[in-house]
């Protein structure tokens, strides 16, 4: 079984990884310890996440010391970078970023309940607001991945929606279970989206999920249609790297064959990255 799990993590892509430095966000490791477990696991390769900054350069770093390794930067919407910021996505995209996450920790759905309000892609009737479109633009034009943070699920519909409409090949919708129905979730995958399952969930720090929930989950949508990340990084789990495989194993103890597991962590990430 050991080998079995190893051939599967060989080439595989983690694409929700967090590590040191990351404002105020407690990390297990930083990104060149993170980048080196992944290299001696023999991955294909993970996305390096932050909140509160574009990751592209620290990445440019990465794979100039890890050849063979595929690390690829992002940024994320938030307050920290302007919200809803098309020159910030632009530049983004010239330094080479991949990734681009819709708001996550300052998204109106995020603070609901708090003094404070957040940042909204779409209005109550699915209209996009200020400055989402030319961020489209620009994902589209570069051909970089979207993903919808921690927007409400009627907003990452809208923009999908959108998205599709004006080009943008890749989409993720971010960990939707637990906050989209399934009924919306299916929506979003019928939009082009895939729906992301974070292993995270699984883990006694959240404990929102077991392994078998997430298969359930998983087939329901269709293998086909979904992804497993890791969405490690925390002080209190392991490495990331070490947490591909271990969600690879619970998957296959839970039921799952090589072959969807397979198709979950490298079929289609490496598609939603352009390393297919």
């Amino acid at each position: 079984m050991n080998e079995q799990i190893e051939e599967i993590l060989r080439g595989a892509y983690d694409l929700h990884v967090h590590a040191a430095p990351d404002g105020k966000q407690q990390r297990r490791m930083d990104a060149l310890e993170v980048a080196r477990c992944a290299y001696e696991a023999e991955m294909g390769g993970f996305v390096l996440k932050s909140h509160d900054y574009n990751t592209a350069p620290l990445t440019y770093a990465l794979n100039q010391m890890y050849p063979g390794l595929s690390v690829f930067g992002a940024i994320a919407l938030n307050r920290s970078v302007g919200g809803i910021n098309p020159d910030a996505v632009q530049v983004a995209a010239d330094l080479g970023a991949q990734v681009v996450w819709m708001p996550t920790f300052t998204a109106d759905f995020r603070q609901r309940g708090r003094d404070s309000e957040g940042i909204r892609v779409a209005d109550d009737d699915g209209n996009l607001c200020d400055g989402v479109h030319e961020v489209l633009e620009i994902i589209a034009a570069a051909d970089m991945t979207l993903a919808s943070g921690h927007i409400s699920p009627a907003e990452a519909i809208a923009l999908f929606k959108a998205a599709r409409a004006q080009g943008v090949q890749r989409m993720i919708a971010t960990h939707p279970d637990g906050v989209a129905t399934l009924e919306e979730q299916q929506k979003m995958i019928a939009l082009g989206a895939y729906a992301e399952y974070t292993f995270l969930a699984c883990m006694p720090s959240r404990a929102r999920r077991t392994p078998q929930q997430f298969v359930e989950m998983i087939r329901s949508l269709g293998v086909g249609n979904c992804i497993v990340t890791t969405d490690f990084g925390q002080w209190q789990n392991p490495p990331p790297a070490e947490g591909m495989r271990m969600a690879i194993a619970a998957l296959l103890d839970a039921g799952m064959t090589s072959d969807e597991v397979t198709t979950l962590v490298k079929g289609n990430t490496a598609q939603l990255v352009g390393a297919g």
